[in-house]
């Protein structure tokens, strides 16, 4: 029962992913005065249904993507607020506006998680457990120990572990409000891997910790958004160009799965899992594939060069071949995905 809930929390988050995309497209479009028929989650059969203002919205049996469906997408319409008579600069940014809701969403979610983390650890004593001194007491700052100051921030209390691990009796400084306090304690030796026998000294005190600042977490979240996009590109390229590996590409249930598994050993990790699905979906969607965004915009931008659009039915033609070679590549990955981690 656990197992499931946990897919299916999985799941949701996907399809929040996959929202928050085909939101950018919708916003974006309505501020364009761009036409819309329908904004569907997921494709298929249609689970629920329902139409406010003209638009039909809908949620759909399976979550492998879904779509905002504009007026004169892929045909001709002379109605006024048909895509295929909007400038060039206004479909531009209504297709851009899916990748770049993913990517927003993505750096936010790394947000979130940095500020979830227990950045600093200052020696202040939070806690006390069974054992440790009677002469210590909760909100006790460490400032000395064996008689090295200790500064109040992460690398003074580096410094206070690695006193107490290396001295056998440690003589320490605490300020107790206005007082200072000398205590003296010894470290007891804990067994941590029973396998190895390797241990290590504690005295019973857990410090105080606190998580990163607003201003840090976005930093951070820049730089794991730096760090995943230049992962996902060294995959793609090694894909592309040296045919290697297309073990690491995995569908929607591969996606679950270890979603799946991330959650079950830390929930806290959900907004990393968002970050990491989240980014990738928004680079993968602006590749020049057909189908995708990216393809797109491919042909926006060689109308811009030309002047003058590609047919609608050609275009619409082109992502139509690529959206079945996409389903066929999704189903075989789904199949492997299911090999993997389900049989």
């Amino acid at each position: 029962m656990t197992n499931f809930l946990y897919a299916v929390a999985a799941i949701l988050l996907l399809c929040a992913m996959i929202l928050f995309h085909e939101l950018g497209h919708y916003i974006v479009g309505r501020l364009c005065g761009i036409g819309i028929v329908e904004f569907s989650i997921g494709f298929g059969p249609k689970l629920v249904g329902w139409e406010r203002k003209g638009i039909r919205y809908s949620i759909r049996a399976l979550p492998l993507g879904g779509y905002c469906q504009f007026v004169g997408e892929d045909e001709e319409n002379p109605a006024p607020n048909a895509m295929n008579r909007q400038p060039v600069w206004k479909r531009f940014l209504t297709v851009l506006a899916g990748p770049v809701m993913n990517v927003a969403l993505a750096f936010a979610a790394g947000v979130v998680y940095f500020l979830m983390l227990q950045a600093h650890v200052y020696p202040q004593i939070d806690a006390l457990v069974e054992g440790a001194s009677a002469q210590l007491q909760p909100g006790d700052v460490i400032v000395a120990a064996n008689g090295e100051a200790i500064s109040y921030d992460d690398a003074g209390t580096e410094a206070l572990r690695a006193i107490i691990q290396r001295d056998d009796t440690v003589a320490l400084t605490v300020r107790r409000g206005e007082e200072m306090v000398d205590v003296t304690v010894v470290p007891a030796t804990v067994v941590v891997d029973e396998a190895t026998g390797e241990t290590v000294k504690q005295v019973g005190m857990l410090f105080r910790t606190s998580g990163f600042a607003f201003g840090e977490a976005v930093e951070l979240s820049g730089r794991l958004m730096r760090a995943m996009s230049t992962m996902l590109y060294d995959v793609l390229k090694d894909l592309i160009f040296h045919g290697q590996g297309a073990d690491q590409i995995t569908g929607v249930v591969g996606t679950v799965a270890v979603a799946n598994q991330v959650l079950q050993q830390d929930v806290s990790m959900a907004p990393y899992f968002v970050a990491a699905v989240s980014l990738n979906l928004g680079i993968v969607n602006l590749l020049p594939l057909p189908a995708l965004d990216g393809g797109r915009l491919v042909f926006l931008i060689v109308e811009a060069i030309r002047r003058k659009p590609v047919p609608p039915e050609k275009e619409g033609m082109v992502h139509a071949v690529g959206l079945l070679l996409f389903f066929g590549l999704a189903i075989v990955v789904a199949w492997r995905d299911i090999v993997t981690y389900v049989l």
